[in-house]
C-alpha cells in the first residue's frame, strides 16, 4: 500500500509516484509514496466535468452556428456566380438576324437544293463575321478558320436548322482522322421568307469536368 514518506526514506519521483497510484509500478520498502490526494482528485473531475458541460452548451453551439454561416456564405457565393455565368450565356446566345431574299426566290421557284445552299451560304457568312468581330473583341479564342455548316438530318420542311463550327483548329490524334475543334453555332431559317437568326451555343462539359455546370436554353429564334 501507498505510505506518507517518514525520515531516512527516500522520495520517489513523480512518475514512480503516478506509477504507484496506478498500481503498474510497485515501490521499494525504502522509497516513501505519498498518499494519492483523493481531494483534489475529485475537485480536478469536478472541474473538468463542468469544463465539458460548458464546452456543450456554450462553446459547441457557436461552433455549429459558425459553420452553418459558413456554409451559408459559400451556398450564397455558389448562387452568385451561377448568377453571373447565366447572365453572361444569355447574352453570349443573344440571337442575331439576317435575311437572304434569293433563298425566298430559289424557294418559290421549286429549287430547294438551291435555296437551300444559299440559306447555308449566308449564314456562313454571317457566322464568320460575328465571331472574328467577338475574337477582335477579346471575347472568344482565336484564330478563326473556316466556319462549316451542316444541315441537321430529315429536315425537309420549310423551317430548317443548321449546326456550325467556326473552326479555330484541327488535331489529328496519333494519325486517326482529323478532328476540328472551334466555336458551335446554331442557326434556324426559313426557305419561304429567307429569313434566319443564329446563335453561339455552349453545350454543358462532358463527363468528368470540374465544378457545377449552368445551362442556358437557345433563343427560340435559333432552336425552333
Amino acid at each position: 500500500m501507498p505510505k506518507s514518506p517518514e525520515p531516512g526514506e527516500a522520495r520517489a519521483s513523480r512518475w514512480e509516484i503516478l506509477g504507484s497510484w496506478l498500481r503498474i509500478w510497485t515501490p521499494p520498502r525504502d522509497v516513501a509514496i505519498p498518499p494519492p490526494p483523493w481531494h483534489a482528485l475529485a475537485v480536478a473531475v469536478v472541474l473538468l466535468a463542468g469544463a465539458a458541460v460548458a464546452v456543450a452548451v456554450l462553446v459547441a453551439p457557436a461552433i455549429d452556428r459558425t459553420r452553418q454561416q459558413a456554409t451559408a456564405m459559400q451556398e450564397r457565393e455558389r448562387a452568385a456566380s451561377a448568377r453571373a455565368r447565366r447572365a453572361r450565356l444569355v447574352v453570349d446566345q443573344r440571337a442575331q438576324h439576317g435575311h437572304a431574299s434569293a433563298v425566298a426566290r430559289l424557294y418559290a421557284a421549286q429549287r430547294p437544293a438551291a435555296s437551300r445552299a444559299t440559306l447555308a451560304a449566308h449564314v456562313r457568312a454571317s457566322i464568320g463575321r460575328d465571331v472574328r468581330a467577338r475574337v477582335a473583341a477579346g471575347d472568344l479564342r482565336g484564330p478563326i478558320g473556316d466556319v462549316r455548316c451542316r444541315y441537321r438530318p430529315r429536315e425537309r420542311a420549310v423551317r430548317v436548322h443548321l449546326d456550325c463550327l467556326a473552326v479555330t483548329a484541327t488535331v489529328r490524334p496519333g494519325g486517326l482522322r482529323a478532328v476540328q475543334a472551334g466555336h458551335p453555332f446554331v442557326a434556324g431559317g426559313s426557305l419561304r421568307d429567307g429569313r434566319y437568326a443564329w446563335c453561339k451555343a455552349n453545350p454543358l462539359p462532358g463527363e468528368g469536368s470540374t465544378g457545377r455546370s449552368v445551362a442556358v436554353a437557345l433563343p427560340a429564334a435559333c432552336a425552333r
